[in-house]
């Protein structure tokens, strides 16, 4: 009887992505094609609410030529974007008048708000000299590059900017991913300017072939490790344990992969509150890895089981909820650009892979390219996933290297009979940096947790963007909890979905213990309520099995702390507290209680 449940249930959920549910539709949404193109970045500069959008050009640019060009287009928020490319500051552009490259003249693009002024800012990676453009507020940039102190050398052939607060100070701070060079550090002064910490900090090393770079807590120490993805050479992984200095430990974090890689993705894949890693290589040289965090600073590598391990000559690649069951899919972009052993590569259509976990119960992907509409077979290089219309599922838009550039609008909200939810959040730092980029968010819908990484980070790109959860069946999220660079950790309670959340640090409950493990360290089996409602006091029982102190917080829909205490197990390891509503009004109260590393939270309704 569960066989034959789980196979309905499968099915169910497998019509929503098994229809068509992607359509391209580039030349409805751009007023011209967008052709030649490395990466491809979003983030709304203008502050109007919506994401706009950035690409980079391969050619060295020529006036009279737009697929020379590097472009920006404005969101207008009526389903197409107009182009500012010139009224922005972008009318004259690099030119490389070094070395000629033959993989492109200008690669990634990543936005970063720098200074947190609320604007996002623009690095440009290209060969032999990069480029810094500061938001001037109106709609304007202005090349900051030589002031900055960021503009490379006349050797270095940049591929991508990676914006992260390395020494957690609140500010952004730039890694500059090289190819046969050596990758270069810069930190953030905090005064407009930036000073070269890459002997510093021991992010030196030798020349690589970096195309791409993702930082993340892998130790689980609060500080940022940082993942190099490199080309025919072992990716790196550099360990900070004390915050000052980085150590180089691909092997020991089993992370020491060989291929050719290009691209690198981070999500849950299974749920289980760990950030696993994906990377795109060139498969014909060796397969992509699925590190599966596996806790204690390890990494297995499951992508033949989970069947991901083959997209191709893989570039772009990103984790995302795309029919809004609660698992994340994963979608990548391939493109041959040259000879593998002098063999000319074919050109393959792009992958998207559909998580079954939430059909089947057990982690692994199937194919469903052709069936979703998302198997083009241009050269793809860059790749972002954003909801460019706000209706709550997340678009596709990939950067094309000869072709004119897909963009992929989702029709997952219009398909199937079941209602799919969703949520986004759209976050702002105060003490950590203002894209809160760093940031781990965790929604919980009754006992089940979902988790995200908010990092922006891509091959030839960065964007800011919300973080987006599918949730189902759910109308209310029970509790999101944040967990930012600085340290803080605080949620808020029985959240509506399907919103955009705007949340700024400082704007929920503080909470001093993060929950760790599976399903986030709660325990809902071990403590109880009763009555609940109630229209008088309630009864709380918790079962902890060990002395030491529980300590209990009831707060209003508001936020505010309605009543504290502190309490002792009794002999038998239960601890029981009474709550008594008193004088305050009627409605929902939620309440946390802090056991060690051990956290349970839930409501109770008075009326």
């Amino acid at each position: 009887m569960r066989k034959i449940l789980l196979l309905i249930s499968y099915c169910i959920y497998s019509l929503v992505l098994d229809a068509q549910s992607y359509v391209e539709i580039a030349q409805s949404v751009f007023p011209s094609p967008v052709k030649n193109t490395n990466g491809v970045a979003v983030a709304d500069y203008d502050q109007d609410g919506d994401l706009d959008i950035f690409f980079t050009g391969i050619k060295n640019f020529e006036l009279l030529d737009k697929d020379t060009w590097s472009r920006l287009f404005r969101n207008e928020g009526d389903g197409h974007f107009v182009e500012t490319t010139e009224e922005a500051g972008f009318g004259i552009q690099y030119v490389n008048e070094g070395l000629k490259a033959a993989r492109g003249e200008k690669m990634g693009a990543s936005w970063g708000d720098y200074d947190n002024d609320g604007y996002p800012d623009l690095f440009l990676a290209n060969s032999r000299e990069n480029q810094l453009y500061h938001n001037n507020k109106d709609g304007t940039f202005t090349d900051v590059t030589v002031v900055a102190g960021v503009a490379g050398c006349n050797t270095c052939y940049s591929s991508t900017g990676l914006w992260w607060d390395h020494d957690l100070d609140g500010d952004l701070d730039l890694l500059v991913s090289n190819l046969n060079t050596r990758n270069v550090m810069y930190e953030n002064k905090g005064d407009g300017t930036f000073q070269d910490v890459t002997e510093l900090t021991g992010l030196g090393g030798g020349p690589t072939i970096t195309w791409s770079s993702v930082a993340i807590d892998a130790g689980k120490d609060g500080f940022l490790d940082l993942l190099q993805v490199n080309d025919t050479q072992a990716k790196e992984f550099f360990e900070n344990r004390t915050g000052q200095r980085y150590n180089e430990a691909a092997l020991a974090y089993r992370l020491d992969n060989k291929g050719a890689g290009m691209g690198v993705a981070v999500g849950d894949c299974n749920n289980d509150g760990l950030f696993d890693l994906y990377i795109t290589n060139i498969f014909n040289h060796l397969p992509n890895p699925l590190f599966v965090d596996t806790g204690n600073r390890r990494y297995t590598d499951k992508a033949a089981q989970f069947g991901v391990q083959n997209t191709g000559w893989g570039w772009g690649v990103s984790f995302l909820d795309a029919d809004h069951d609660g698992d994340e899919d994963l979608v990548a972009v391939n493109g041959p650009i040259d000879k593998l052993y002098d063999v000319v590569q074919p050109d393959e259509p792009n992958v998207f892979f559909q998580n079954r976990l939430m059909d089947e119960g057990e982690p692994g992907f199937r194919t469903v390219s052709s069936e979703v509409g998302f198997n083009g077979f241009a050269k793809g290089k860059g790749l972002e996933v954003f909801d460019y219309d706000q209706d709550g599922d997340l678009d596709l838009v990939v950067a094309n290297m000869e072709d004119a550039a897909y963009f992929y609008k989702s029709e997952t909200m219009m398909m199937g009979q079941e209602k799919r939810n969703w949520i986004q959040i759209k976050l702002q730092g105060v003490e950590s940096n203002r894209d809160g980029f760093g940031t781990t968010v965790q929604c919980r819908v009754g006992n089940q947790w979902y988790h995200r990484y908010h990092h922006g980070a891509a091959v030839f790109g960065q964007s800011i963007k919300p973080v987006h959860f599918g949730l189902s069946k759910a109308d209310t999220i029970d509790e999101i909890r944040f967990i930012w660079p600085s340290g803080r950790a605080e949620a808020i309670f029985r959240v509506p979905s399907n919103q955009l959340l705007a949340f700024r640090e400082g704007g929920g409950i503080l909470i001093e213990n993060i929950p760790g493990g599976n399903s986030g360290g709660f325990s809902f089996t071990k403590h109880s309520v009763s009555p609940n409602p109630t229209s008088s006091s309630s009864t709380l029982t918790f079962r902890v099995g060990k002395n030491g102190a529980l300590a209990f917080r009831v707060f209003s829909s508001l936020g505010i702390e309605v009543f504290k205490t502190t309490s002792f197990p009794d002999v038998n390891g239960n601890v029981l507290i009474e709550w008594v509503p008193g004088s305050i009004p009627f409605g929902t109260y939620y309440y946390i209680a802090t056991w060690g590393e051990q956290v349970f939270s839930g409501s109770i309704v008075y009326r």
